[in-house]
């Protein structure tokens, strides 16, 4: 008997049937068809959950029979049926299970089209996993321009590269996977963290050409001295790190809090500051220190739920994205807001090319540059506090977003730090403890020298 292709009712409808994790976690979708292509991809499986414990995997198979072996053979991976091919409901996947990346293990067939046309609309990259070319695949035809919207092609014979290049594809997009099955898996994961880590709000910011002109005009009016004296009720955008300073009053000692447990350790309710820094808005419904005079921040959501802070934007496109958004708002009070990246700060130097900071590094950078005469850090765990993620969050895996990378964040921070020539008092245990390794590592250094 060949197989059911047809969900259950259940099977429809995963949010609802309880079979996907809580709101804004995150997931990387694989499509496939046969078990033959999932058990090829089993090892880039381990590797993506062992390097990201906070991004969940998804599987779509078109048979029944082809999902109870999944749920069998992989217990920790969400195993769905695909969506029917129409645009509405592949994006209701991406949305509702918040894809930030997706994968067709072989070759591709028409009713991907739905699904890359979606992702392509949501700026979510796709890559495919192919033993050949287009040349050997009769249904790339069909599909038209389909293949290049796919963001990577991984092959594994030269015949495949050669085919694909000579398509069209650009030599960078396409991965020739050769080597023992760890150094492919290696190679595989090297493209895909690159992928995971785009910002997809902006990127979707920029291949909206409306969005891209309204983003374009806001940014523009900003440059126009009248325009922005003309907007000053509603808009102030401190240009510099001595405007930031006055604006929050010179302060003396700055409060550092990120996100993690220590950022409400009792210690911290005894500091005695003058100027509160903190991240995004998690924090707000605990009531703990819920005042802040600076915000670091890219979400909007944030802009609208804290009041009377100065919004801290960590670039040009993050400014231009939400400063359209306010505008086009008729009735909000006066936002100001800083954007990191026209300071100048060691963020901008080219050996941070590629690199995504969190807003907390970010924090960490502009409150250095203010240099106060003292200044306090707590909440900057570095995903390895006891207590879990955040206060009260012993459910969220205790690792960095997809999006940021632990070794290069820690590089961050020990740069920041070197750069404070304050009292500093830090909080977070595990900052510390790296803070003072890093400092004993370059004393030995400067003594062998």
């Amino acid at each position: 008997m060949s197989e059911q292709p047809h969900p259950t009712a259940c099977e429809g409808f995963p949010v609802r049937c309880g079979q996907v994790r809580n709101p804004g976690e995150r997931s990387f979708w694989f499509i496939g068809r046969k078990r033959e292509d999932f058990e090829a991809a089993r090892d880039l499986v381990a590797a993506l959950m062992d390097r990201y414990p906070r991004l969940d995997i998804v599987f779509t198979a078109p048979g029944r029979t082809t999902r109870q072996w999944l749920r069998e053979a992989f217990p920790r991976v969400l195993v769905l049926p695909p969506p029917l091919p129409f645009a509405t409901i592949a994006n209701r996947y991406l949305m509702n299970l918040n894809v930030r990346c997706l994968m067709i293990l072989g070759d591709l067939a028409t009713e991907d089209r739905p699904v890359l046309r979606a992702a392509n609309r949501r700026a979510i990259p796709a890559a495919i996993g192919q033993a050949a070319g287009p040349q050997a695949n009769p249904d790339v035809g069909a599909l038209g321009a389909v293949p290049e919207r796919l963001d990577h092609h991984f092959v594994t014979a030269a015949g495949a590269a050669e085919s694909l290049a000579a398509a069209g594809i650009a030599r960078d997009r396409i991965t020739l996977l050769a080597g023992t099955p760890a150094e492919r898996t290696a190679a595989t994961i090297t493209v895909l963290a690159r992928l995971l880590m785009q910002d997809l709000k902006l990127n979707r910011s920029s291949q909206r050409p409306i969005r891209r002109r309204l983003e374009a005009l806001a940014l523009w009016s900003m440059e126009q001295p009248r325009l922005r004296r003309l907007l000053a009720r509603r808009i102030e955008r401190l240009d510099d790190i001595r405007a930031l300073g006055r604006a929050l009053g010179d302060p003396q000692t700055i409060l550092c809090l990120g996100n993690g447990p220590s950022s409400e350790d009792p210690a911290v309710a005894a500091v005695d500051y003058d100027c509160l820094f903190r991240v995004n808005h998690s924090w707000l419904p605990r009531g703990f220190l819920t005042e802040p005079d600076m915000v670091f921040t890219g979400s909007k959501s944030t802009l609208a739920l804290v009041k009377g802070a100065i919004f801290g934007l960590q670039s040009i496109k993050s400014e231009a994205r939400l400063l359209a958004t306010r505008l086009l708002q008729p009735y909000f009070g006066l936002v100001r807001y800083a954007t990191i990246e026209r300071f100048a700060l060691y963020l901008t130097e080219p050996r941070w090319e590629g690199v995504r900071p969190t807003n907390g590094a970010a924090m960490l950078a502009v409150a250095v540059a203010l240099q106060p005469a003292r200044l306090v850090i707590a909440g900057i765990d570095l995903f390895s506090h006891p207590a879990g993620t955040y206060p009260g969050d012993t459910a969220t895996p205790n690792a960095y977003s997809p999006g940021h990378e632990a070794e290069s964040e820690l590089a961050l921070l020990m740069a920041a730090l070197s750069l404070y020539q304050g009292e500093l008092v830090i909080l977070s245990p595990a900052l510390q403890e790296r803070w003072d390794e890093h400092r004993s590592g370059r004393q030995g250094l400067q003594g062998a020298v």
